[in-house]
C-alpha cells in the first residue's frame, strides 16, 4: 500500500494529537493527586494526634488541683492544672507549642514550674483546644488558641492574680505575642521560638511538618489549610502586633539552630517591638523548643532576672508617679 504525504501528514497530526490528550491527561491527573495529597495534608496538620499527658512519680509533683475553664468566647472546656503558692497575687501561665500539652517537656515540665513557685508564682498549666484533655478537633496554630490562652488569663484573675505572666513555646509563644498585645492584664510576655507571621512561615516552611517537597505543596497545603479552617492566617502575625505590647516587658529566646522556627523569626519579631523593653536571648545548639534542655539552670535565671528586672522597673514608676 502506498503511502501518500497526505496521509502521512494525517497520521503524523493524529500521533501529535494523541500526545497532547495524553500530555493534558497526565497534568490533569497531576493536578488531582496534588490536590488529594494536599487536602489530606492540610486536615492532618489542623487534626493532629493528640499527646497523652505523661505519667510521672506522684512524690516529684507539687500539690496542684485539676482545673477547668472556658476560651474568651465560652465555647470550648478547657482542662489543667493550677500550682498555688500562698499569698500569692502572681501568676505565671505555661502555652505550649504544636502537638503537644501542659506539659512540654513531660516531666522535666516540672522542674520549671517549682522554680517560678520558689519565686512565688502561682502556675497555670493548661492543654489548648485539641490537646491533651481539653475539648475541641481543630488546632489552628494560634489563630483560635488566642481565645483560649486570653480564657486562661481571665480564670487567673478569678484565682486573684494581679500580676500575669505568659510563659509561651513556639506556637504557644506566638499565641503569648498575640493575646497581649491584645490584653492588658498581661504584665509581661517570655517567648521562646515563636513564628513572626504564620502565612509567611508555613508558605517557606510547611514542608518541615508535612515532609512533603516545598514545591508545589507548600503552597497548595497551605491554601488548604486555609479552606479547611475558614480562617485568615495572617491574622496570626505577632510581628504586626508586638508593638502593641509596650511599655510592658517582652523576653524572646530563640536557638540559632532551630531547624523548624528559623531565628530569623525572632529577630523579625524583635525589630518590630519596643527594643526598650524587648530582651533577645539567642541561644546555640539546640533545636526547636529545646534551649530549656540544653541550658536549664541559665534558662530559668534568665527567666527570673527579667522578671525580677520587671519587679524593680515597676517599683521605681510607682515611686516616681508618688513623687
Amino acid at each position: 500500500m502506498k503511502i501518500t504525504s497526505l496521509s502521512y501528514i494525517q497520521r503524523k497530526n493524529h500521533i501529535f494529537r494523541n500526545i497532547v490528550l495524553v500530555l493534558i491527561l497526565l497534568i490533569l491527573i497531576s493536578i488531582l493527586v496534588t490536590a488529594i495529597i494536599s487536602v489530606y495534608v492540610a486536615w492532618k496538620l489542623s487534626h493532629p494526634e493528640r499527646s497523652s499527658i505523661p505519667d510521672f512519680s506522684a512524690n516529684i509533683v507539687p500539690k496542684y488541683s485539676d482545673v477547668s475553664f472556658k476560651d474568651k468566647n465560652g465555647e470550648i472546656t478547657l482542662k489543667g492544672w493550677y500550682f498555688d503558692v500562698i499569698g500569692s497575687n502572681k501568676t505565671l501561665i505555661l502555652a505550649h507549642g504544636y502537638g503537644s500539652n501542659r506539659l512540654p517537656y513531660d516531666e522535666n515540665t516540672l522542674h520549671l514550674i517549682k522554680s517560678f513557685l520558689d519565686e512565688g508564682y502561682n502556675v497555670l498549666t493548661f492543654d489548648f483546644r485539641n490537646s491533651g484533655e481539653s475539648e475541641g478537633d481543630m488546632t489552628t496554630v494560634g489563630l483560635l488558641e488566642k481565645n483560649d490562652l486570653l480564657g486562661a488569663v481571665e480564670f487567673a484573675k478569678k484565682k486573684g492574680a494581679e500580676r500575669i505572666v505568659l510563659l509561651g513555646f513556639s506556637m504557644g509563644a506566638s499565641t503569648s505575642i498575640l493575646a497581649a498585645a491584645e490584653c492588658e492584664d498581661v504584665d509581661a510576655v517570655i517567648a521562646d521560638s515563636p513564628f513572626a507571621n504564620l502565612n509567611s512561615y508555613l508558605n517557606e516552611n510547611i514542608n518541615v511538618w508535612s515532609g512533603l517537597p516545598s514545591v508545589p505543596f507548600n503552597k497548595t497545603v497551605l491554601l488548604a489549610i486555609s479552606i479547611i479552617t475558614g480562617l485568615d492566617l495572617d491574622e496570626a502575625s505577632p510581628q504586626k502586633v508586638v508593638h502593641q505590647i509596650s511599655p510592658r516587658p517582652l523576653l524572646l529566646i530563640h536557638s540559632k539552630d532551630d531547624k523548624k522556627i528559623p531565628v530569623q523569626n525572632s529577630y523579625m519579631i524583635y525589630e518590630a517591638s519596643d527594643k526598650a523593653h524587648t530582651v533577645f536571648w539567642e541561644t546555640s545548639g539546640a533545636d526547636h523548643v529545646r534551649s530549656y534542655k540544653v541550658y536549664p539552670d541559665e534558662y530559668i535565671r534568665r527567666a527570673i532576672d527579667f522578671l525580677n528586672e520587671m519587679d524593680i522597673t515597676e517599683e521605681e514608676t510607682e515611686e516616681t508617679e508618688n513623687e
